[in-house]
């Protein structure tokens, strides 16, 4: 009785596993530009900076943004070419035309 019990449940797990494998499968991908509404954008290098002080991820930075009148989130169609690049502590940072600003954007890395 015990040994019938115990392949019930390995037919359980197996047929469970493979429903799961079968929905990942179908699920669409999505990739991260499509994650993301836009980038987030300060005026300045410092105020980059200073927004992105001790944080772990981009992700993080949003809920400061209030605080940073000069950044603001950007839609990643608005943002263009390279204008100017910097390189700090190994991270390199670039600095982007807009096209609803007269001057580039400094974006995270």
């Amino acid at each position: 009785m015990m040994m019938r019990l115990r392949v019930v449940y390995a037919r359980s797990a197996l047929l469970i596993a493979a429903g799961l494998l079968i929905a990942l499968r179908e699920a669409p991908a999505v990739r991260a530009d499509d994650a993301t509404p836009g980038a987030i954008a300060c005026e300045t290098l410092v105020e980059l900076r200073v927004l992105t002080a001790g944080l772990t991820s981009s992700a993080d930075a949003a809920p400061r943004l209030a605080a940073h009148p000069s950044c603001r989130l950007v839609s990643k169609a608005d943002l263009g070419e390279v204008a100017q690049r910097a390189m700090i502590g190994g991270a390199p940072f670039e600095c982007l035309t807009v096209s609803t600003s007269q001057k580039c954007m400094w974006v995270l890395p």
